[in-house]
């Protein structure tokens, strides 16, 4: 059973990089592992937002790419390009932020979306930490979305509980040792 308002192919998820701490190594994994990965206590927000909104926020939260930024997207359902070779576009300051929205999208592009055409008029939603649905690092635009709520589940205990009953409580290379080739980035 879904609970979202949208097809399942317009269900994507989003984090920001700097609420990743860690990296786990492909073996037993425990409680205290995934805590020491996801430290902060975040819940699992879902967001909706129209493709344009979306392409907004990856703008915004690669301004600076390929250097570091806490706010970088760990995705999953979005396959897109970053062109570093084209200067980011500093709009207007967002309100009680550091981060400034894009003035114009040129640096990124969405190719697909869980493998089916993107489209910038299309609502998606976007399943986000709970910090990112607040607005927090580069993603205030999800403050606008058309609809938010949260789940109230912390997402430690939901890696947790994914690693214990769908991997029983070990994590292989075989399954998770690859790249995924979701991000491109052109240097």
């Amino acid at each position: 059973m879904c609970f979202f308002s949208v097809d399942e192919d317009h269900v994507v998820a989003i984090t920001n990089g700097g609420g990743i701490r860690a990296s786990i190594d492909a073996g037993a994994i425990t409680k205290n592992d995934i805590n020491t990965v996801l430290p902060f206590g975040n819940t699992i927000a879902v967001v909706y937002v129209t493709g344009e909104e979306l392409l907004e926020v990856l703008e915004a939260s690669t301004f600076c790419t390929p250097s570091a930024i806490g706010g970088y997207p760990q995705t999953s359902g979005i396959k897109f390009t970053i062109d570093t070779t084209k200067p980011y576009q500093q709009g207007e300051a967002y309100p009680d932020s550091t981060y400034y929205a894009p003035a114009a999208i040129t640096r990124v592009t969405i190719e697909s979306i869980n493998g089916k055409p993107f489209s910038l008029t299309d609502t998606y939603a976007v399943v986000a930490n709970n910090f990112c649905a607040a607005g927090g690092d580069t993603y205030y635009r999800f403050l606008s979305a058309s609809e938010q709520f949260d789940t109230g589940i912390v997402m430690d205990e939901a890696v947790m509980e994914y690693v214990s009953e769908v991997l029983g409580g070990n994590v292989t290379a075989d399954k998770y040792g690859d790249v995924r080739g979701d991000q491109t980035i052109i240097r």
